[in-house]
């Protein structure tokens, strides 16, 4: 930017020189106009009225670069940013090991129930953070486990059922708590596993998912010196064994812990008067069952009249009676608990028998099951039974006994007899047994056979008929249902050579009249 200079100090006796320095000052005034702004405008955005700065003045601390800040308006969240102090500078001393802990940290627990197929769900986590997922109560192989810590989601391998109860869990690495999971494959009838460890490490084994006890006589020993742990039993092939080290005494530290007795007693526990709970701040369902436990508590009541949406096992106290009663309710009903008429003791020859009231209504009392009046339910329509009843208490035709009614059907027809279908009768509503037929004619011959509802019958059973009666029983009887629709009875003619004036008669049995 110019400078401001003035050209003739002192000497501004022509109009030649007061001009020259009037314009240096207009050129200074304009060179100080940034993006279309005079000198004025430019300080309204710096400074309010009185002169306070209310410049747009941004700080941000960046994970990176440090400790930042930026003056003015921008579209662009990363553009205009300014250091003041890298992180290092703003981090601080490093703390001290002050002690050890002997276990790794295991948080964040969340229960999910799975719905058909279900391979995602929604658990926050970071990159240093191991996982251990269970389903039902079996920890899963960490090949059959992937997580997102962007999308803050953990993904199965294979979709859940429906109802599985899934657990997940954090192990916090980063503390260097000693944490580690190894997994491998048995081979058939192996038992020992080679696996590095100490003394001072606790050791957690898995088979399938299935924690293991440990000892010689549970399921596995182990063996420091050797660095190997052998199960007490062989071990089928594909069988997949999972190695936890979830404590090193040895190793394990915590940095920079705050055990001031001001905050913590001599075991190292926050004292309650530190904890700023209000009285009923704790909601009932972040206490663990106590919800649970108050549902199904058994309550009292002490009132003249019956309790209002009770649950089997509350006691009432009938204050109503006099002297008061003691009750209970069984989810149904109220009941006594000291009733009027004690049970009486009972011995092996009791053995099913059952609990009545005397025949004088005094007492109760130990007696056989009598059924002599009853009918077995097998009897009911069987042979040698009683019959059963249908939906209207009638007595199923099945069960009805066969009633005979026997006639005779006859059709004449007189004149030269041609071959052909002469109808006999028409049965309906009843169930018709054709048993034999009587046939002849007054000349010639022709043949004869039974056609029943337009189906012929087998030709087993051609009556030749002639001038002389013939009476023929049936290989085997015909029985036409009629019962639900109509059935045509007919003769077929076949074979006639001069035959006149022939006559039928059909014997025949009328069925469940």
């Amino acid at each position: 930017m110019a400078r401001l200079k003035v050209l003739y100090p002192g000497n501004h006796s022509s109009s030649a020189n007061i001009g020259a320095d009037i314009e240096n000052i207009v050129r200074y005034v304009n060179a100080s106009e940034l993006g279309d702004n005079t000198l004025s405008e430019l300080l309204l955005k710096l400074f309010d009225t009185a002169g306070t700065v209310t410049a747009a003045i941004e700080l941000r601390n960046d994970t990176t670069l440090g400790f930042q800040y930026r003056v003015g308006t921008y579209t662009d969240q990363d553009e205009g940013w300014i250091n003041l102090a890298t992180v290092s500078a703003i981090r601080g001393a490093s703390g001290v090991d002050v002690g050890t802990i002997g276990a790794p940290l295991f948080s964040g627990r969340q229960d999910f129930t799975a719905t058909s197929g279900q391979t995602v769900f929604n658990f926050g986590h970071i990159a240093t953070d191991a996982l251990l997922v269970y389903i039902n109560g079996t920890l899963q192989a960490a090949a059959n486990i992937s997580s997102n810590t962007t999308a803050g989601t953990v993904t199965l391998s294979s979709g859940a059922t429906t109802g599985d109860l899934v657990a997940i869990f954090k192990v916090q690495n980063a503390n260097t708590s000693g944490y580690s999971r190894t997994e491998t494959t048995a081979n058939a009838n192996q038992a020992v596993f080679p696996y590095v460890h100490t003394a001072a490490q606790s050791i957690m084994v898995y088979r399938n998912g299935v924690m293991q006890r440990e000892g010689s006589s549970n399921d596995y020993t182990t063996n420091p010196a050797s660095s190997t742990i052998t199960f007490t039993s062989a071990l089928s092939a594909g069988d997949i064994i999972t190695f936890l080290r979830v404590e090193d005494t040895s190793s394990v530290k915590v940095s920079g812990l705050m055990t001031e007795d001001a905050f913590t007693d001599v075991n190292g526990f926050i004292p309650f008067t530190k904890l700023s709970i209000s009285d009923a701040q704790i909601p009932q369902a972040k206490v663990a069952d106590l919800a649970t436990t108050l549902a199904n508590r058994g309550r009292v009541y002490v009132s003249g009249s019956t309790p209002a949406s009770a649950n089997a096992g509350d006691m009432w106290v009938d204050t109503a009676a006099s002297p008061n009663v003691l009750k209970f309710y069984n989810g149904t009903g109220w009941l006594l608990t000291s009733p009027d008429t004690g049970i009486p003791a009972f011995t092996v020859n009791n053995a099913l028998q059952f609990l009545r009231v005397n025949s004088t209504g005094g007492g109760l009392e130990f007696s056989d099951i009598d059924l002599t009046g009853v009918v077995p339910k097998t009897y009911i329509g069987a042979a040698s039974g009683v019959a059963g009843l249908d939906a209207s208490s009638n007595i199923p035709v099945a069960q009805l006994p066969q009633i005979f009614a026997t006639r005779s059907y006859f059709k004449a027809t007189a004149g030269a007899i041609s071959n052909g279908d002469i109808v006999i009768t028409r049965a309906y509503k009843q169930t018709v047994r054709i048993d034999a037929i009587a046939a002849k004619t007054s000349g010639g011959t022709c043949s004869i056979q039974l056609k029943v509802n337009g189906i012929q019958l087998s030709a087993s059973d051609l009556i030749t008929v002639s001038s002389t009666l013939s009476e023929q029983n049936l290989g085997a009887s015909v029985q036409v249902d009629a019962t639900t629709s109509s059935k045509e009875i007919a003769m077929t003619v076949s074979s006639s050579n001069s035959a006149q004036d022939l006559e039928i008669t059909i014997a025949a049995v009328i069925l469940n009249v």
